[in-house]
């Protein structure tokens, strides 16, 4: 079990690391050229591989945030590859799986989120704004298969999001592994929560720039 372990480490290590690469040269690189597009995919492999990686590791040693971590980089990552193509028609079997995945699970973050606030515990502040991100990622997602935003503009925001959403998880978890050589006085759930709080901007100022 330990040499699993080892193996599933040492992907997810490989994978990420590339995955904070490749994401760093796409939010430095202009938006739709050749570069962009290249290195957004390898970005989107690299990241599957990661999230993939991380929910295997939770399992082989129970660690429930890193498990949240694995749910959150594979749906905003199969989502935001898959709003970089056009919707024809209605939408595919996977797209159903990420969303109605995501949608479970982000009941179960904001149910957990309650619980652990009612026990004192702090990083119940962490499960809730996951679970409502998930839950709006969601109902976004769902207004989108009724055929409601179906336009090239509106899928080309949601992906800019999801894409920085992903490369921000990917932060989230350098600084939440690296926690022990940080300063002990910062509570846990700081470094959960600033990359949103610094990358989020961002996004938006992207978003915005493309609805003109």
């Amino acid at each position: 079990m330990s040499y699993i372990y080892t193996l599933i480490l040492s992907i997810h290590i490989v994978a990420g690391s590339i995955s904070l690469f490749f994401g760093t040269i796409n939010m430095l690189m202009k938006k739709g050229g050749e570069i962009h597009r290249k290195a957004g995919r390898v970005f989107v492999v690299s990241m599957m591989l990661t999230g993939i990686s991380a929910l295997i590791m939770s399992q082989l040693k129970p660690n429930p945030f890193l498990f949240i971590i694995g749910v959150f980089t594979i749906y905003l990552v199969g989502t935001a590859d898959r709003y970089s193509k056009p919707l024809k028609d209605k939408p595919l079997l996977i797209d159903w799986v990420y969303s109605l995945s995501m949608f479970v699970f982000a009941d179960i973050f904001i149910l957990w989120g309650i619980i652990s606030l009612f026990q004192g515990n702090t990083m119940g502040v962490v499960m809730l704004i996951f679970g409502g991100v998930g839950l709006y990622g969601v109902y976004k997602d769902f207004i989108n298969y009724r055929g409601k935003n179906l336009d090239k503009k509106h899928r080309l925001q949601t992906h800019i999001g999801r894409m920085v959403g992903a490369y921000t998880a990917t932060i989230t978890a350098v600084l939440v592994v690296n926690a022990s050589a940080l300063p002990p006085t910062i509570p846990p759930f700081v470094y959960w929560l600033l990359p949103t709080l610094i990358l989020t901007p961002i996004s938006i100022y992207w978003i915005r720039k493309h609805k003109k």
